[in-house]
């Protein structure tokens, strides 16, 4: 057998299978129709349900990411007031730049889940805490920043990858 006739014989068993599998496909297509059921609207309502869970699951990373950020800020800014508190800054910008950091963090939390929310409690008493502190001039004020700091960190975490790059991560 010569090459054009081997070739010929190959295209004529692929038509001949391509045929078959449309058959097959027009067969299962209408088995599936007599079933009370169109394909096409199923494939449509999968198709919608798996595009609202990837938006939902997309909408709560962005809020993870918007708290995250928020609380990164936050940590920031305080440890930027507590080297102002050590150089001496007055009480009342100190006890204003709190405020802010607070009020801040609060819209940041706003529109958070229920859980969120409750951990945002624990962050409002020690800035309670911590203002009282600064209005009393208590000596261990840099005690309540720290507590301030390490609550803020709890969420955010920041590690290298194997190529010695910076990453941050939301628990």
């Amino acid at each position: 057998m010569d090459s054009k006739t081997h070739r010929e014989s190959n295209t004529g068993l692929i038509i001949l299978l391509g045929i078959i599998t449309i058959i097959a496909l027009v067969i299962a297509w209408s088995a599936f129709n007599r079933s009370g059921q169109d394909l096409g609207d199923t494939i449509e309502e999968e198709t919608m349900e798996a595009a609202a869970e990837v938006e939902q699951e997309a909408e709560e990373f962005a809020a993870e990411a918007e708290l995250a950020l928020a609380r990164a800020e936050a940590r920031a800014e305080l440890a930027a007031l507590e080297a102002r508190i050590a150089a001496g800054a007055a009480v009342e910008e100190v006890e204003a730049d709190l405020a802010e950091i607070e009020a801040d963090l609060d819209r940041a939390y706003a529109n958070a889940s229920a859980e969120a929310r409750q951990e945002y409690r624990e962050i409002e008493a020690e800035f309670s805490q911590a203002e009282a502190a600064v209005r009393d001039g208590a000596g261990d004020t840099a005690e309540f920043f720290a507590g301030l700091l390490l609550l803020l960190e709890d969420d955010v975490r920041v590690d290298s990858d194997t190529n010695g790059e910076i990453r941050g991560d939301v628990d």
